[in-house]
């Protein structure tokens, strides 16, 4: 075999020599550990509503919207502009907490200043009216922020709630009737009514009637807001029955007690003399089985 001059020798060691540097190179880039993520602000929505469904013929939700800086420098110049689906308003009542400044009328947007970095803003609480809509739909409020700082991502700078529409019911039910369990003839005794509304949507109005028990005489009703009361006296027209209404009850809600009077003008010991109560609302209505309601007074 044909011995290496030493000029090759020397050409072919200095060829090595150089790829290893190169190796060593590749090897030392390689390891370097990447570039800090710059030292920004980062702000962070998020947004909820509750309950998360409004019924067909619109009603009002509260819409929970909370602002984070998840950043590594403060956030200057904090702003939060609201977006509503067409047709929603924010309802009167809003109590903005301290640090905020909320224009709900025009610019519909909210100011904070200045979020340290790692800090949360204080909980902002609105009520939004939203109009009807068809069953399944839905409906979005949005929030995005913004600040004067640079951020690290405007990623997560939007949150949204959004409602589904549900078809509306009221639940008109007596929940009790009360009076005196006995009763004299000359006694006057007062009757009282507790109606609730247990349906998902406001009763417009409710409507309550109490036929006169036999044997009473009328003496008086409730006379104010909320119960406006009638009694009617002619046979003809259905009477002699108390006919009282109330405008609007809220769904949830229990409407103050309604009181009527009546004094005892006959009766037999031992009788026991029933009263009985029935409600019912112009506004729809699925479940009747709860819309009466029954006590009784005995003679003694």
């Amino acid at each position: 075999m044909r011995s290496m001059s030493p000029a090759r020798r020397y050409r072919l060691a200095a060829r090595l020599a150089l790829g290893a540097l190169g190796a060593l190179a590749v090897a030392t880039v390689s390891a370097t550990p990447a570039l800090a993520a710059p030292s920004r602000a980062d702000l962070t929505v998020t947004v909820s509503a509750n309950p998360t469904t409004v019924v067909d013929v619109g009603g009002g939700v509260a819409v929970q919207v909370d602002v984070r800086n998840v950043g590594t420098r403060a956030a200057a110049n904090v702003i939060l502009q609201h977006a509503l689906p067409p047709g929603a308003y924010f309802s009167d009542g809003n109590s903005i907490p301290a640090g905020w400044q909320c224009d709900l009328r025009t610019t519909l947007a909210c100011t904070h200043g200045s979020l340290a970095a790692g800090a949360t803003a204080p909980r902002l609480i609105f009520y939004v009216s939203f109009p009807g809509g068809p069953i399944g739909d839905t409906a979005t409020f949005t929030t995005t922020a913004s600040t004067t700082s640079n951020e690290l991502s405007l990623a997560n700078n939007t949150g949204q709630a959004t409602v589904s529409y549900i078809r509306g019911v009221t639940d008109v039910a007596v929940n009790q009737v009360w009076a005196p369990t006995q009763a004299q003839v000359g006694d006057t005794v007062e009757i009282g009514i507790d109606v609730a509304n247990n349906g998902n949507m406001t009763a417009q109005e409710v409507y309550v009637t109490v036929p006169l028990p036999a044997g009473f005489t009328r003496q008086s009703e409730s006379a104010s807001s909320p119960w406006y009361c009638d009694f009617v006296d002619d046979p003809a027209l259905g009477g002699p029955e108390w006919r009282c209404t109330l405008y609007q009850l809220v769904d949830g809600w229990q409407a103050d007690t309604l009181y009527l009077t009546a004094t005892v003008t006959s009766g037999t010991p031992g009788d026991s003399v029933p009263v009985t109560v029935t409600a019912s609302t112009n506004s729809p209505e699925d479940n009747l089985g709860d819309n009466s309601a029954q006590t009784s007074i005995a003679i003694v």
